[in-house]
């Protein structure tokens, strides 16, 4: 009789232990930390958790383009107003930085892979984690080291906004309201070829489009599963930020209950 109350009690018990575990998301905040732990490799566990649990938790979404378009700017503020997460603009961080740096026309400041990394990585540690519940990164990552650093902050989404060379200076063309290219047709390729037909310099504006399309084949292999390409030929702009908005609302009520109040 002993035996039987005991194997119902001992029931009962695992039944309400499962239901908790399931109600609380206690596996995944537990993968969360750990994840984040081998990730780190903190010399001091117990204090990197407890400085860090907060920010472990928020939905970390990335978003990068064609460095020269409008669009990666403009779909990174939707979403982080939509959500009411913060907005990390790394392209105006380094504006900043350089501005600090004291940059001119006539000394030109270099930032490097190592100081983008470290200007990120400190915006994101000084956000205030109880107060909202993710971050979207805007234009980050743009090669193979900024790929590999972008999986250490195990990121909800990373979504890669892919266009062609000629999709981009068409549409540059378009946001900025000015024609720079004449687009003539060479049979014997099959192709289209930019020629320039307006006077200002546009070897900026080339080089910053050749380095995205030479970088972005290799940048896709190494964040793998991790990211969600949109071809940008697929959509206008309220089709593509309706369409990442549902794609970040899928995880949102995850992990809105993993931070309920009862965490925080």
């Amino acid at each position: 009789m002993e035996t039987l109350l005991h194997s119902e009690i001992l029931k009962k018990y695992k039944e309400e232990t499962n239901e908790y575990i399931k109600k609380k998301n206690v596996e995944k905040l537990f993968d969360i930390i750990l994840k984040n732990v081998l990730i780190n490799k903190p010399d001091n566990i117990y204090l990197y958790i407890y400085n860090n649990i907060y920010s472990f938790l928020l939905n970390k979404i990335f978003i990068m383009g064609p460095p020269v378009l409008k669009i990666t700017s403009m779909l990174s503020s939707h979403i982080s107003e939509s959500f009411n997460y913060y907005h990390i603009s790394l392209p105006m961080l380094i504006q900043q930085y350089k501005l600090n740096k004291g940059e001119s026309s006539n000394n030109k400041i270099i930032v490097n892979d190592e100081i983008i990394s470290f200007i990120l990585k400190e915006n994101i540690n000084n956000l205030d984690s109880k107060k909202k519940k993710g971050y979207i990164v805007e234009g980050y990552p743009n090669n193979n080291l900024q790929a590999y650093n972008c999986l250490k902050y195990l990121p909800s989404h990373v979504f890669v906004l892919y266009a062609d060379e000629e999709y981009i200076y068409k549409k540059y063309e378009e946001e900025n309201d000015i024609v720079i290219f004449s687009y003539t047709q060479k049979k014997d390729y099959d192709i289209n070829e930019p020629y320039e037909i307006n006077d200002m310099d546009v070897k900026p504006l080339k080089d910053q489009v050749l380095s995205y399309i030479r970088n972005i084949s290799d940048m896709l292999t190494i964040l793998g599963t991790n990211k969600k390409v949109l071809n940008l030929q697929d959509f206008n702009d309220q089709m593509l930020i309706d369409h990442v908005k549902n794609e970040v609302s899928k995880n949102k009520d995850e992990w809105d209950s993993t931070l309920n109040g009862d965490i925080i």
